[in-house]
C-alpha cells in the first residue's frame, strides 16, 4: 500500500496506552505524522502542540470520546480556529449512537472498531476522506471560522451530557447551557466566601432569566470555570487565600477565559478599590448592600456588551 508523503498530522486521543499504540500502528502504515495523547487532562495541550488535521478519538466508549472532546473544546480556543476533522471509534453496541453524533455534526465520521479491529483499513480510508474534505474547503477559500469546530452542536452535546449527569445524580442544578421557554439562560458564577451573600444574591435574582452557580473562594471558582465556562462572574473583592483581584488576574491571564465579564462586589465604595478592580480587568462593580435594580442593570449591560 502506498505511503502518504503529504505533511499531514493525526492525533490519537485515548486513555489506554495499548489502544493508542494499536491505532497508531495501523495509521503509521500510510501516514507519517501520527501522534498520541493518552492523558485526558492534557488532551487540549496536545491538540495545541500538534495542530492535527485529523483527531481520532480512540476511547472504548462514546461517552469518554464525548467528554474528552467537550473538555478540549472548553479549554482550548485554538480548537475553534484550527481546521480539522474528527473520527470516533465505536463498538457495535454504540454504532447507532455514533451515527447520530455524526449526523448532528458533533463528529465527522465513525468506524466500527471495538472490541476487535473489524475493518482496520476503514480507519485509513476515513482519514483520507477527512483530508480530502479539508483540502476541498481550503481550495475554495473558506474562511477559518467556517472550518472551525461545530460550536453549536458541541454546546448541545454539553447540555445533553450535563442533563444526563444531573439525572443520574438526582440533581437538576447543573452548570452548563440552560434553556427555558426556548430562551437561553445566561450562566452567572457568584464568587463569595459568605454563604449569606450566596442566598441574598440568589433571592435578588431568582425571578430573572439567569442560571446561578456559586463558589466560595478563588481557587474553587477557577476550577468551576474550567469545567463550565460562565457568561458572567460576580466576584467579591475580599476573600481569604486568593482575593477577588488575584482571582481575576489569574482569569485574565488565560486567553480562553479572558473575555468573560467580571463584576466586582465590594463592601465599600473606596476609590482605590474601584480603580484596582478596573485595572485588573473588571467590567463594573457593585457595592453592598445591593440595590436589586442596579445589580440587574449592570449584569444585563455587561452581558449585552459581551455578546456584541
Amino acid at each position: 500500500m502506498a505511503t502518504s508523503t503529504s505533511p499531514v498530522r493525526i492525533l490519537i486521543a485515548t486513555d489506554i496506552i495499548g489502544d493508542a499504540a494499536l491505532v497508531r500502528g495501523i495509521l503509521k502504515e500510510e501516514f507519517r505524522g501520527v501522534f498520541t495523547s493518552t492523558d485526558t487532562d492534557h488532551a487540549a495541550d496536545d491538540f495545541v502542540h500538534h495542530q492535527p488535521d485529523v483527531l481520532v478519538l480512540a476511547f472504548n466508549t462514546l461517552e469518554k470520546s464525548e467528554h474528552c472532546y467537550l473538555g478540549m473544546y472548553r479549554q482550548c480556543p485554538e480548537i475553534h480556529l484550527h481546521p480539522h476533522r474528527t473520527v470516533i471509534l465505536s463498538s457495535k453496541d454504540e454504532v447507532k449512537r455514533a451515527y447520530e453524533l455524526c449526523m448532528k455534526d458533533i463528529f465527522d465520521d465513525y468506524i466500527l472498531f471495538w472490541p476487535m479491529t473489524y475493518d482496520a483499513p476503514r480507519l485509513n480510508m476515513s482519514v483520507h476522506n477527512a483530508l480530502r474534505e479539508l483540502a476541498a474547503l481550503k481550495a475554495v477559500g473558506h474562511k477559518v471560522t467556517e472550518l472551525a469546530v461545530h460550536s453549536r452542536p458541541l454546546a448541545e452535546m454539553e447540555q445533553m451530557l450535563e442533563q444526563q449527569s444531573a439525572a443520574e445524580s438526582g440533581c437538576n442544578d447543573m452548570p452548563g447551557i440552560v434553556e427555558q421557554g426556548g430562551l437561553t439562560r445566561p450562566n452567572i458564577l457568584v464568587v463569595d466566601d459568605d454563604e449569606f451573600q450566596h442566598k441574598l444574591i440568589g433571592k435578588l435574582l431568582q425571578k430573572e432569566n439567569y442560571h446561578l452557580m456559586f463558589a466560595s473562594n478563588g481557587s474553587e471558582a477557577l476550577n468551576m470555570i474550567r469545567k463550565a465556562q460562565p457568561d458572567l462572574i460576580l466576584m467579591d473583592v475580599m476573600m481569604p487565600d486568593m482575593d477577588g483581584l488575584e482571582t481575576m488576574r489569574n482569569l485574565r491571564a488565560k486567553p480562553t477565559f479572558a473575555k468573560i465579564p467580571v463584576i466586582m462586589i465590594t463592601g465599600k465604595s473606596d476609590g482605590q478599590v474601584v480603580s484596582d478592580s478596573l485595572k485588573a480587568g473588571a467590567s463594573n462593580f457593585v457595592v453592598k448592600p445591593f440595590d436589586r435594580d442596579t445589580l440587574i442593570a449592570k449584569i444585563d449591560h455587561a452581558l449585552d456588551i459581551a455578546k456584541s
